[in-house]
C-alpha cells in the first residue's frame, strides 16, 4: 500500500479529496491530511509519502515551494498539484520541477484515478528495479565480486558491525509462492530493520546484521512465518557472523554446504555450526563392511518382521543408514540402496506369505517414495511406517502364524543359539505355553524339532566332505562330543560311518 499525504489549506477540499475514492482499491492509503506548506514539511518524516497532492497556491509556503523543499531530500517521491484555472499557467511552471501532473479543482474522479494507476505502476517498476538492483549487489559480496558498486552500497546502505548469512531452501519451490515467501522475509527482517533479503536460483536468503547466534530457534519460528504454510517442506542454516564483507563469501560457502548436505540433519531446527547429524555413524553403525550385503540385510529385516518385533525393525534400519553415512554414501546413493533393500524385502515377504499379497503388494507399490523424503529423519519414518503396516497385518495371535514363523526361524538360524525362552521373551508369550503350541501343531517338543533340523543340514554338509567337528561348529552344537550323541540317537550311526555308507551306495 502507497501512502498519500494531502495538502491544502481549504478543510472541505482535503476531506472531498479523501472521500472521493476508494484509495485502497488502487493501492494507496492517504496518511495524512495537512493544511499548510510548513505542517507538511514537519511532518513530512514521519510518514515519508510515496505521493503527496499538493494545492499550488497556499499562504507563506506555497505548493513549489514545499515541493522544491522535499525535492531537496527525496528525489524518489511523487507529486501531483492542484490548482484553479487562475493559476493554471503558473501549475504548468511547477511541472519542470517534475511532478506527475496537475489536477484542477473540482478534481475529476476519473482524472485523479488514471494518475493513480500511472503512479503506482510506476513506483512498482522502480521498486522492482532496486530490488533486483539490491539483489545483484549482494550476490556479487557473495562471490566476493568487490566492485565500487558493491562497497558503495554497503558503506552507505549497509554500514553495519557484523553480518550474519541466514539460508533458506524450499523443497518444492514449483508449488510455492515465491513472491509471497520474499514479501514475508521482507516484512519480518527489512521491516524491523534486521536484515536484507536476497534470492538465489534455488535459495532465499538473509542478510543479517546482528549476531542471532543463540537465537536459532526464534529464527526458525521467523521463517516459518515467513513462509506463512505449516505444509511447506524447507531447511534453513545459519552461518557465524563476520565483521567485514571481504569474509561474506567464505561465510555463504559453509552455510551453502549445510544446506546442501541438510538431508543428513534433524529438519525442525536452523543447521548451524555446531549441528550434529541425525545419525551418529560411530555409535549406531554395527554392521561390519563384509556384512553389508543385500541378502544378509534383508534376512535380518525379515527376521524381525516375523517375530513382530518393531524395535528390532527400527534398530536395523538405523544401522544400515548409520553404515552409510560412516562410508560416505551421498543422499541419493542412500535412498536407492534403502529402496533396494525394502523392495527386496517385500518380494521375499510376498512370496512366503501368499495370503497378505494384498497388503504386501500395496506396500511394495509405495516404496518408490523413499526417493521423495527430505531428510534421513523423514526416510526413515517413512520406511517404519511402511514395514509396520505388514508387521500389524501379520496376526500374531493366530497361533498356526505364529508357530509357523518359529518354524521358519528355526529354519534359518538353526547354527544359532536359538532356544524356546528367547522366542517366548521376543513375541511376549510364556515359554511353556508357547511350547504347548508348537507342540501341538509340529507334532515335536521344539528342542527336538530344533535337533532334527540341525542333524538333516549336518548330513548334507558331512557328504560336501566337511570334517565331523567343523560341522558340529555349523549346525550350531559347540560340543563335537554331544553332536556324536544327537547324531547317533536320531540316526543310529554315528557321523563318520554315516558318510562312509552313504557314498558307498
Amino acid at each position: 500500500m502507497f501512502k498519500v499525504m494531502i495538502v491544502d489549506d481549504e478543510p472541505m477540499m482535503r476531506e472531498g479529496l479523501v472521500t472521493l475514492i476508494d484509495w485502497e482499491l488502487y493501492g494507496f492509503g492517504v496518511v495524512q491530511t495537512v493544511a499548510s506548506g510548513k505542517e507538511a514539511l514537519e511532518k513530512y518524516d514521519n510518514d515519508i509519502p510515496d505521493l503527496m497532492i499538493v494545492d499550488i497556491k497556499m499562504p507563506r509556503m506555497s505548493g513549489l515551494e514545499l515541493i522544491e523543499r522535499i525535492r531537496e531530500k527525496d528525489r524518489s517521491i511523487n507529486f501531483l498539484i492542484l490548482s484553479g484555472y487562475a493559476e493554471f499557467e503558473y501549475a504548468k511552471k511547477a511541472m519542470t520541477h517534475d511532478v506527475e501532473g496537475y489536477l484542477l479543482k473540482p478534481v475529476d474522479e476519473d482524472e485523479l484515478i488514471d494518475y493513480l494507476k500511472n503512479i503506482k505502476e510506476k513506483m512498482e517498476k522502480r521498486i522492482k528495479e532496486n530490488e533486483e538492483n539490491k539483489n545483484q549487489i549482494l550476490q556479487a559480496a557473495l562471490k566476493g565480486n568487490l566492485i565500487k558498486e558493491v562497497r558503495d552500497f554497503f558503506q552507505h546502505d549497509l554500514n553495519w558491525d557484523q553480518y550474519q548469512i541466514l539460508l533458506i531452501k524450499v523443497f518444492d519451490q514449483n508449488n510455492v509462492d515465491i513472491i509471497g515467501v520474499k514479501q514475508g522475509l521482507q516484512r519480518i527482517f527489512e521491516d524491523s530493520n534486521r536484515g536484507q533479503v536476497f534470492i538465489g536460483k534455488h535459495y532465499f536468503g538473509v542478510l543479517l546484521n546482528d549476531n542471532y547466534q543463540n537465537e536459532h530457534q526464534r529464527l526458525y519460528r521467523y521463517v516459518k512465518k515467513a513462509l506463512g504454510d505449516e505444509q511447506i517442506d524447507f531447511v534453513a542454516a545459519i552461518a557465524q557472523p563476520v565483521k567485514e564483507i571481504e569474509l561474506l563469501p567464505k561465510s555463504f560457502e559453509f552455510v551453502s554446504t549445510l544446506i546442501k548436505n541438510q538431508f543428513f540433519y534433524d529438519e525442525e531446527f536452523l543447521l548451524h555450526k555446531s549441528a550434529v547429524p541425525f545419525l551418529h555413524a560411530e555409535k549406531d553403525c554395527f554392521i561390519q563392511e563384509d556384512k553389508f550385503q543385500l541378502e544378509t540385510i534383508v534376512e535380518k529385516l525379515y527376521y524381525a518382521i516375523e517375530i513382530g518385533n518393531k524395535q528390532a525393525i527400527e534398530r536395523v534400519c538405523i544401522e544400515i543408514g548409520s553404515f552409510m553415512v560412516h562410508h560416505d554414501y551421498t543422499e541419493q546413493s542412500m535412498k536407492e540402496r534403502y529402496v533396494q533393500i525394502i523392495s527386496s524385502l517385500l518380494n521375499k515377504l510376498l512370496y512366503e506369505y501368499q495370503d497378505m499379497q494384498t497388503v504386501i503388494s500395496e506396500t511394495l507399490s509405495r516404496v518408490l517414495d523413499i526417493e521423495k523424503q527430505t531428510n534421513i529423519k523423514s526416510l526413515l519414518s517413512y520406511i517404519y511406517s511402511l514395514l509396520d503396516n505388514v508387521t500389524e497385518s501379520m496376526d500374531v495371535n493366530n497361533t498356526d502364524v505364529l508357530v509357523k514363523r518359529m518354524i521358519g526361524l528355526i529354519e534359518r538360524n538353526y547354527n544359532k543359539n536359538i532356544t524356546l525362552t528367547t522366542l517366548a521373551e521376543v513375541l511376549n508369550y510364556n515359554s511353556a505355553y508357547l511350547g504347548k503350541l508348537f507342540k501341538d501343531f509340529t507334532g515335536e517338543y521344539f528342542n527336538t524339532y530344533l535337533d532334527k533340523i540341525r542333524i538333516e543340514n549336518g548330513k548334507k554338509l558331512l557328504l560336501e566332505g566337511y570334517k565331523v567337528y567343523e560341522v558340529a561348529e555349523q549346525i550350531g552344537y559347540s560340543n563335537v562330543d554331544y553332536f556324536h550323541s544327537k547324531f547317533r540317537s536320531y540316526e543310529g550311526i554315528s557321523p563318520s560311518a554315516y558318510r562312509k555308507t552313504t557314498k558307498n551306495k
